[in-house]
C-alpha cells in the first residue's frame, strides 16, 4: 500500500475555476449595490422628515418667544416663513436656517393638503397666503406636504400639536 492511498490524497487537485470565483463576486456586488441604494434612500427619508421637523419646531418657537402669529407658505423652489400682526399683515420676514433642504427637492413634486381639505400643488401658481400658521400658543393649523419621488411618496403630517410624522407610500 502506498502512502498516498492511506491518506486519501490524489494528484488531482480540486479548486474554483475563474468563472465561478467572477459569478460568485457579481453576486456579491448586486446585492451590496441594493442594499446601498435602499439604505440611502431610507436615510434620505429620515433626513426629510428630521428636517423638516427641525424646521417646524423653529418655527413653532419662534412664534411662542416672539408672541407673533407666524406664517409658512412655499413655491417649488422656496420656503418663506414671516411673523404677522393681528390683521394678518407681514411684520418681518423670520429667518430660516432650513432652507436648502426645500432647494433640495425642487425636481420632484410636492402638494400640501391642509386639515380642511383644500389642496395645493406647489408646482403651479399660488397665492402667497400662509399655508400653515403658527401660534404662540404653541399650536399651528396643520396639514400634510406630499413629496412625489420616483417609486414613492413622502408623507409628511404636521399635526397641530406640532408633532411631526413621516409616512412612506409605495406606488
Amino acid at each position: 500500500m502506498t502512502l498516498t492511498s492511506v491518506i486519501g490524497c490524489n494528484n488531482f487537485k480540486r479548486g474554483f475555476t475563474l468563472i465561478e470565483i467572477l459569478v460568485v463576486l457579481i453576486v456579491i456586488g448586486i446585492a451590496s449595490s441594493l442594499i446601498f441604494l435602499n439604505f440611502s434612500s431610507a436615510t434620505s427619508i429620515s433626513k426629510n422628515q428630521s428636517t423638516f421637523a427641525k424646521f417646524f419646531h423653529y418655527l413653532s418657537e419662534e412664534s411662542i418667544i416672539t408672541g407673533n402669529v407666524i406664517g409658512w407658505h412655499a413655491d417649488n423652489n422656496n420656503q418663506f416663513s414671516y411673523s404677522l400682526d393681528n390683521n394678518n399683515k407681514v411684520i418681518s420676514d423670520v429667518a430660516n436656517p432650513y432652507s436648502n433642504n426645500w432647494k433640495n427637492l425642487t425636481n420632484f413634486k410636492k402638494t400640501f393638503k391642509s386639515f380642511d381639505g383644500s389642496e395645493i400643488d406647489f408646482n403651479l401658481d399660488v397665492d402667497e397666503s400662509p399655508l400653515l400658521l403658527f401660534y404662540p400658543s404653541g399650536e399651528n393649523s396643520g396639514g400634510h406636504i406630499n413629496i412625489y419621488f420616483d417609486n414613492y411618496i413622502q408623507k409628511i403630517e404636521i399635526n397641530s400639536n406640532g408633532k411631526v410624522t413621516s409616512q412612506i407610500i409605495n406606488y
